[in-house]
């Protein structure tokens, strides 16, 4: 995975959308799964309210990894779930790139609010970008507990601070994140052909932050 200097975040996911945006259509599985680690790295900064999602997400690139042994290409990955019938049965890699998409698309649209709205809080720019994203496929349930945390985030400065960036810094690579991430999903969509229509998460319980225990690794 391609490593953001001296702790700045988005310097490295830059680097990372670069090199799976350079591939074109026939993106290497390897590869987004790599840009997907570093995507998952802007949810240590969001407190507790998005740890679930992360628990989870990773799990997904995971199955991306070890699907990497037998299909290189996410072009692959997608055509050997819908050959079997399993694109959108839970656990199936297609099934799972589809949930890693809607996480490129979140953190897309959350830094993108706050570089269009400065004196835009970091809640209000999460809220607006998961209700653009994941809050259609999870359950009231997961919805309500999302809203109510909302005022566990950190502040706008705060999260800034936190990933290494300045407002300064953070509009010099914003715009390429925006712009790199969103064809990159556009080009992913296209592989499922317009007749996959995945269905919605069925989790009902999310946990706001890691155990005691994994706290303590």
């Amino acid at each position: 995975m391609v490593k953001h200097h001296e702790g700045r975040y988005l310097e490295g996911l830059v680097q990372s959308l670069r090199v799976v945006h350079l591939q074109g259509d026939d993106i290497g599985t390897l590869e987004f799964a790599s840009l997907c680690d570093h995507i998952l790295e802007a949810f240590d900064h969001l407190g507790s309210i998005m740890y679930f999602a992360k628990l989870e997400m990773g799990g997904k690139v995971e199955s991306l990894k070890k699907a990497a042994h037998q299909h290189s290409t996410l072009t692959a990955v997608v055509a050997a779930d819908v050959k079997a019938n399993t694109a959108t049965s839970k656990g199936s890699c297609a099934r799972n790139l589809h949930r890693l998409m809607l996480v490129i698309t979140f953190v897309r649209l959350m830094l993108s609010n706050l570089l269009d709205n400065p004196s835009m809080q970091l809640k209000d720019a999460l809220w607006v970008a998961y209700k653009g994203s994941l809050h259609p496929i999870h359950t009231y349930m997961v919805q309500t507990a999302v809203w109510a945390g909302l005022g566990l985030l950190p502040s706008r400065e705060a999260f800034l601070t936190s990933i290494g960036e300045t407002e300064a810094s953070a509009r010099e690579h914003v715009p390429e994140v925006v712009a790199s991430a969103a064809e990159v999903v556009a080009r992913l969509q296209r592989l499922y052909g317009g007749q996959v229509q995945m269905p919605a998460s069925d989790v009902t319980f999310i946990p706001m932050g890691p155990s005691a225990a994994a706290a303590a690794q």
